[in-house]
């Protein structure tokens, strides 16, 4: 099968040749191409040198560009290796580390000028190991589950329903089956309310796609594509860190139970998930499984005045000149829960969330509104009006980071001390709402003085369901098994 590695380098070749207009990558190197390709790993080594030196948001694009042709560069030499073998099997140790290359320039650098080639390039590798892979590991040779007679097997075929302390409500949110964009517009502006909202992902491929373990293994070239991953309970605690991981370790690792874990309480074993990462965007192929609810076309209400996030707007408006950046920074930082703001030109923000049961964000607030879709299994939501804000014990805005950035941790892997920064905190709770829920007996007021007089909604949202969140209202979220969410910010 060499012929289908040649065709692959030979179209990746002429990618990277193609010149970008304006290419800031002159501003850091004046390499031509037969340089990028004979020096790969010194200017790569370069590059991912600066990348670590400097705060994400201080990095000059030239860096970025330089970092993202360089992995390229390298992928290429890969795939000249396995077309010089001339071997119909190239070994999969190549194939791993040419997706991983690939991927580490998309997470690090944005696959900066280079989206389209590195997802043609993803694309073309997994043609290539289709048709290169022993039979035994060949996706083709998998049982369909219409076909399955083994119960068991079956089971593996799907991701795990089991269901962990479900609650019972008592303050239950309100909910419509598809309301028009007129009377979900008129909801949004008077009531300013949470609303569940039924029937509007009925359509959604992803609702049995997304359950199917098989499905998760083709879409990430057998699960080699790269995720940023968080670690811990919630990203308020000491131990959270965050670590990057080919998908099929999270799948072993977090989501797929083990047999010698049986007996060992689910609140124990550590908690991986993958979160405020923009999946959509890094395998497109996803994008297809989900539709953008209509609703988020709608003009939305601003904050309510004098409530945290109408402040904090008012406050960013008057800096916003000060602080102006030739490449502004986005961060996936769950304390200010900021997605990609280059969601395809797009002013809906997309984010998937998936991980184990008893994974927890942390009562916090948004700065957007915000459709949570359950795509599967379940979820439960505790909110509070941004009105009670000041009895919700919010943190502070210069409180030591017990984390950072997604886009910043890679100084983690470098050796990089981050234990000193600070960060705006002040979005996020002290009150553990998961200690109350499990302790139900305990006299909180006495740890949070006056939190049982403040009111709440609560649900239990299940696949196929959507949470209208509005701007500004905390929430605290827990999930009850194994789930798949995406959120829709505007």
């Amino acid at each position: 099968m060499s012929a289908v590695w040649e065709q692959l380098l030979t179209s990746a070749v002429s990618g990277l040749q193609q010149p970008i207009p304006q290419d800031p990558i002159s501003e850091c190197s004046s390499h031509d191409y037969s340089e990028l390709r004979r020096r790969a790993s010194d200017l790569f080594a370069l590059a991912d040198e600066k990348l670590h030196t400097f705060p994400f948001k201080d990095v000059k694009p030239c860096w970025f560009r330089l970092y993202t042709d360089a992995s390229i560069a390298l992928a290429l030499g890969i795939i000249d290796r396995i077309v010089d073998s001339k071997s119909s099997d190239p070994g999969l140790e190549y194939i791993d580390k040419i997706v991983s290359t690939l991927d580490m320039a998309l997470i690090m650098a944005g696959g900066l000028g280079r989206e389209d080639l590195i997802g043609r390039m993803l694309e073309n590798v997994n043609s290539a190991l289709q048709q290169d892979e022993p039979e035994a590991s060949h996706p083709a040779k998998r049982p369909r589950l219409g076909q399955e007679k083994d119960s068991s097997r079956a089971s593996r075929q799907v991701l795990p329903t089991d269901e962990i302390s479900v609650p019972a409500l008592s303050h239950q949110i309100p909910r419509r089956k598809t309301p028009s964009l007129t009377q979900f517009e008129k909801y949004m502006n008077e009531q300013r309310q949470p609303l569940i909202l039924e029937g509007t992902m009925e359509h959604w491929p992803a609702l049995q796609r997304w359950k199917l373990i098989p499905y998760w293994l083709d879409q990430t070239i057998q699960g080699r594509r790269l995720v940023p991953i968080e670690i811990g309970r919630s990203y308020t605690d000491d131990d959270w860190g965050q670590k990057i991981v080919p998908f099929k370790k999270f799948l072993h690792d977090f989501i797929l139970p083990k047999l010698e874990d049986s007996d060992q309480s689910s609140q124990d074993r550590q908690t991986g998930y993958l979160a405020q990462h923009n999946l959509l965007q890094q395998i497109p192929s996803l994008r297809n499984d989900i539709v953008i609810p209509d609703y988020c076309y709608l003009d939305a209400p601003g904050p309510e005045p004098g409530t945290p996030v109408a402040l904090s707007k008012a406050r960013q408006s008057g800096e916003k000149d000060k602080h102006d950046h030739t490449r502004p920074a986005t961060t996936d930082d769950p304390t200010t829960n900021t997605p990609d703001d280059e969601d395809l030109g797009s002013d809906v923000q997309m984010n998937i969330w998936f991980g184990p049961a008893w994974t927890i964000s942390p009562l916090h607030h948004d700065p957007y509104h915000n459709i949570l879709c359950q795509v599967v299994g379940k979820k439960y939501l505790r909110l509070y009006a941004p009105q009670h804000s000041k009895s919700l014990f919010p943190r502070p805005q210069d409180e030591p980071a017990p984390h950072i950035s997604q886009k910043e941790f890679s100084n983690k892997f470098n050796g990089m001390n981050t234990a000193a920064e600070t960060i705006d905190m002040s979005n996020t709770s002290e009150i553990d709402i998961a200690a109350m829920e499990t302790s139900p007996h305990e006299d909180w007021d006495e740890v949070y003085p006056g939190i049982s007089q403040v009111p709440y909604v609560e649900c239990i949202l299940e696949a196929g369901q959507a949470l209208y969140i509005p701007v500004g209202w905390w929430h605290y979220v827990r999930s009850c098994s194994v789930g798949i969410s995406v959120s829709f910010w505007w």
